[in-house]
Formats: C-alpha cells, structure tokens, sequence
C-alpha cells in the first residue's frame, strides 16, 4: 500500500507564478478595463437564490469600471452631534479579537470611529452556527427581549430567510445597494435578495474546489470520464449535501430561493451514477460515506487517504503553505464546465430606527472599499463576492481568476422550506443506497421526486 503526503503550494494551470507588484497591478487595471466593456444584464425581481449550492449557468451582470465600489452608495451622513453606539453581532471566523489576524478585522472598524467619532461600534461574537449562532440569538432575542438586539449582525446568509420570516432583518436602505448591485456576481445578489427584497449587504463566499497531490497527479480531471480513466481515489463529502448538489445544479439550473424545488429526474439519476461507477471502481474511499463538509475532507487529504478531494476553499487558504505538493483545480464533472458549492456572508441591518440605519449603512458602505475590505477578506481566509475584491483580496492572482472565472457560471440554493430540508436528506440516503446497488439510480431519482 502506497502512502502519499499532500503537500501545499500554487497551482496556475495556464498562468505563469505573478509575484511583481506591477504586474499585478496591471492585471488589475486590464481586468477593471475588460470588466467596464460587459454587457449589463438586468437583474430579475427574485432572482434565483441558494445558498450551500452553485452551478454554471448563470449570466454575470456587467461589473462597475470603478474598483472601490463604494463610491456608488454614499448614505446621508449621520449628524455629528448625535452619539450612536452600534452593537454588531458577528460570528466568529469574522471577529475582531487580541490576535494578529483579529486585530486585522478590527482595523477597519477604528479607522471607521476615528472618521466619525459620531458612532462608536460594539462588536459581539457569536458562533458561526447552532445552539448560540448568530441565527440562534436573533430569534431567541427577538422573542424574550427584542430591545437588546443588534443593529447589525453579520451571518450567513443561508440563515437569513427565518430571521426576515420574523421580522428581524430589515430591507437594505436603497441608497446603499444603488448601483453596487452591479458590481458582485450573480450568486452573491441571489443570496442577498429574499422575499422581493435586499435584505443584506454580501461581504464574503467560501466554495468548494478540487485539490490534487502533484506528486500523485500529474493533471487532474476535468471530466468525469476523465476520473475513471485515472482511476485515482477521490474524496467527497457524501454524508451531506454538498457533493451531490455541486454535479446536480451542474446539469440543472436551481429554482429561485424560497420557491418550491423541481426535482429533475434525469439529473438525479445521472448524478447517482455518476457515484455509483466511481464508487464500484474503488475510487471512492469507504471514508467518504462518513464525510459532511468540504472542511472534513480537507482532513482526510491531508490525512494521506486519497489524492483528489472536493474541499473549501477557505481551508485552502489556510493552510495551503503546509503542503507545498497541493494544487487546486475545477471539480471535475459530466461535461467539464466548472461547478462549485457556494456559502455567502453578509451584512444584515436589524434596527429599525432612521437614524441608527444610517448609521448602519454609512458603516457597511465604509466597510465595502476595497483597501479596506481586502485584508479583511484575506484574514478571514475567504472568497470576494466582486471581481475586483477578488482581484485585491485573493492570492496569487492566478487563483483570483481561477475564482472569478468560477463564479461567473456559479448560482445560489438554499434549503428554504421543510421539504427542502427532507430532499436533501433523500439525496444522502440515495448515494449510500445507490453505492451498494440497493436500488438503481432510476429508481432513486423516482422515490426522491415523490418527497412531499
């Protein structure tokens, strides 16, 4: 039995490694330049959001020539005599702290208070998700004590629709979303929009992507013909949803967030499949059928228990200088075009008061500038929802436009009502009883249909 060690390291697949400053520079110019010259694209009333899953059908709207985009969205400044203090709640992987990583996300908000010495910020940490979440406190609050609810709470936005079902998120002011709204990928407007609204300001992603030990793998895969023939071990979180509905909205587009999910046969079937050949082909470790998340199979790569896996990107990020022999690429899929699964944070305003909402908005309007929220972004270890905030935040530059090209064909799910809730558990059982050729993958696809 061979025993591999992943290692870290760049992988720029058509681009050369770009460390001079000039030359990033210039590919930022040239991208902003490139990026003025598209098409708008109107955005529809609803569109499609989702939250842990993306695909490759939908259509950029035309990016803002202007990199910090801010400029767009100037809210009326508060009055300086009027002391606001505005309480953030924040989960964790975003809070200021006494670390050096913590006191970077705290830098912005200094430079803020010292800029308007009119409001103060107090930030509280939250957990990221569960029993004292972010989404947890906002509805337990609002039920005992509404008075002691934030201003503003940073969350992901998979977890937004209870809490504006409640009432407790307010719709963005409209002079803060203007025309801001063409400057972020078409995922990140579909997670910020709900119910006909904005109901949040996107800050960040984390997606999901393959990794490969370039000891072990020469190139990696793009297709999933291209998987057998390698015979190479893959890795996949098969104990929940993200790898089947990356390679499901990958061959069908998701219904708009909140709408009921038509359940596509054909697409069911074809993914089950995909599962089952790769599974009857030993390419898909035992271990995978225990895996959640793109954070648990980052462990088991690193482990030495396969040389391909589907992980995040934000582990990526982390600890990628620890494994000098791991590259990155596009999952691999029936037809080659890229497809990822998608989270997004962002800002949500909670007060309702005109003058703490302008003060909230001035805030997430500061916030927003590139200079500023690149090292934010980069502290966190996460994705920008713009290209140019990619372009700044995101390194090397071949990485940057490995994700920006991504995200271009990337869309939103999330599971929204209870039927959503039992499809996706439908899906997990399915793979399982698909791999022991319990049931075909006809057959599978039939049963999950028929979920109510």
């Amino acid at each position: 039995m061979k025993i591999w060690k992943p290692g870290g390291g760049e992988r720029t697949g058509f681009f050369a490694p770009l460390s001079s400053r000039w030359i990033r520079s210039g590919i930022i110019l040239i991208a902003a330049s490139l990026i003025a010259c598209a098409p708008a694209v109107a955005q529809p009333d609803s569109p499609p959001e989702s939250a842990p899953i993306v695909t490759g059908t939908a259509i950029a709207p035309a990016a803002s020539p202007d990199p910090v985009y801010t400029r767009h969205a100037t809210p009326t400044p508060v009055a300086p005599t009027n002391l606001i203090t505005l309480t953030l709640w924040i989960s964790e992987d975003f809070a200021p702290s006494a670390t050096p990583t913590g006191r970077l996300l705290n830098e912005p908000f200094e430079t803020f208070t010292a800029a308007n010495p009119h409001i103060r910020i107090e930030p509280v940490v939250k957990k990221n998700y569960g029993k004292g979440g972010v989404l947890d406190f906002l509805l337990t609050t609002h039920a005992v004590a509404p008075t002691q609810l934030p201003d503003l709470a940073l969350l992901d936005l998979a977890e937004a629709p209870p809490a504006v079902e409640a009432g407790i998120i307010q719709p963005l002011p409209a002079t803060l979303i203007g025309k801001m709204q063409d400057t972020f990928f078409p995922f990140a407007l579909q997670a910020a929009r709900y119910q006909n609204q904005w109901v949040a300001l996107p800050l960040a992603a984390d997606a999901q992507h393959l990794v490969y030990n370039s000891n072990i793998i020469k190139w990696p895969p793009a297709t999933w013909d291209e998987l057998l023939r390698q015979r190479a071990p893959l890795l996949l979180p098969l104990d929940g949803p993200q790898a089947f509905l990356a390679q499901y909205f990958a061959l069908t587009p998701p219904s708009e967030r909140g709408a009921p999910l038509t359940v596509d046969l054909a697409a069911t079937a074809q993914t089950l499949y995909q599962f089952k050949r790769a599974r009857e082909l030993n390419l898909v470790p035992d271990v995978a059928f225990t895996l959640k998340t793109g954070d648990d199979t980052w462990l088991a790569f690193t482990a030495n228990q396969a040389p391909l896996a589907q992980v995040s990107a934000s582990r990526y990020l982390t600890e990628r200088g620890m494994f000098p022999h791991t590259q990155y690429a596009a999952l691999p899929t029936r037809d080659g075009k890229p497809t990822t699964w998608v989270s997004v944070w962002g800002w949500a305003i909670v007060t309702a008061e005109p003058a703490r909402q302008n003060a909230a908005a001035q805030l997430l309007a500061w916030l927003s500038a590139n200079d500023r929220l690149a090292p934010w972004l980069r502290a966190a270890h996460r994705l920008g929802v713009t290209r140019i905030a990619n372009l700044y935040a995101v390194e090397p530059t071949a990485y940057a436009l490995f994700w920006n090209d991504t995200f271009e064909r990337t869309t939103y799910w999330t599971p929204t009502t209870p039927r959503d809730l039992k499809l996706i558990e439908a899906w997990r059982t399915a793979i399982n009883a698909v791999c022991k050729n319990q049931i075909t993958p006809e057959e599978a696809a039939r049963n999950i249909a028929a979920v109510k």
